[in-house]
């Protein structure tokens, strides 16, 4: 059981945090108070598990933050019957957040543990949706998806330039949100599939995400 200060921690997160940078689906509020974020952050961090901000979770790598993972969830629409790629599994917070909207999730990560301390935590959980989890890099479309067809693609770690087979990967109306930059600044993108080789490339909002390990960078490029 959470006590009064948990739920009232998560209150103010969906408020201060997620209503406030103008995402209001009900769909996608409920979606934070259902998915008991707090089961999916390392115990150490535990107090910050609705701070706004990106905790570590291990090899070097961070949750997003609550304001990030809902403008993700919201832009992207997703709905019952869509099939979903999810890039970098990490926690697995988002990837409860995105079976909980869909039909099915495919999600990769290089590192086992996170593999496996995401099965767990989805098992405990009891998930609506089936998830198939892969050990695998994600820093392009794996040849063992090449034949594949998602509605929804997220990548929960930043490119230095665009990488093109996961656009590819969209079937006709399918949507990929993805964050590309070298500098301080990145922009995340909504790029939706309108049909054969044509796409609408919306940019979001301006952040900043630790880019996909072995992501190809610019010649001459040094990320700092």
């Amino acid at each position: 059981m959470l006590d009064f200060s948990s739920e009232t921690a998560r209150e103010q997160m969906i408020e201060q945090q997620i209503r406030a940078t103008g995402v209001l689906a009900p769909q996608i509020l409920a979606l934070f108070r259902k998915v008991p974020r707090e089961q999916f952050v390392p115990e150490a961090f535990a107090t910050l598990a609705w701070a706004d901000c990106e905790i570590p979770i291990g090899h070097d790598e961070s949750m997003m933050s609550p304001m990030i993972e809902g403008q993700l969830l919201d832009s992207l629409a997703i709905r019952p019957a869509e099939r979903i790629l999810e890039i970098g599994t990490g926690s697995g917070f988002l990837t409860a957040c995105l079976a909980s909207l869909g039909s099915h999730v495919t999600t990769l990560d290089l590192h086992t543990d996170f593999i496996d301390q995401a099965q767990r935590r989805h098992r405990d959980l009891g998930l609506p949706s089936p998830i198939d989890y892969r050990t695998e890099d994600g820093h392009r479309m794996p040849a063992s998806l090449h034949n594949e067809r998602f509605d929804i693609i997220v990548l929960t770690g930043s490119l230095h330039v665009p990488e093109p087979s996961f656009s590819q990967a969209l079937a006709p109306g399918g949507r990929l949100w993805v964050v590309i930059g070298t500098g301080p600044i990145q922009k995340a993108h909504r790029i939706e599939r309108a049909g054969g080789s044509s796409y609408n490339d919306r940019v979001l909002f301006e952040t900043r995400l630790k880019p996909l390990t072995h992501a190809p960078k610019p010649t001459g490029f040094s990320w700092s």
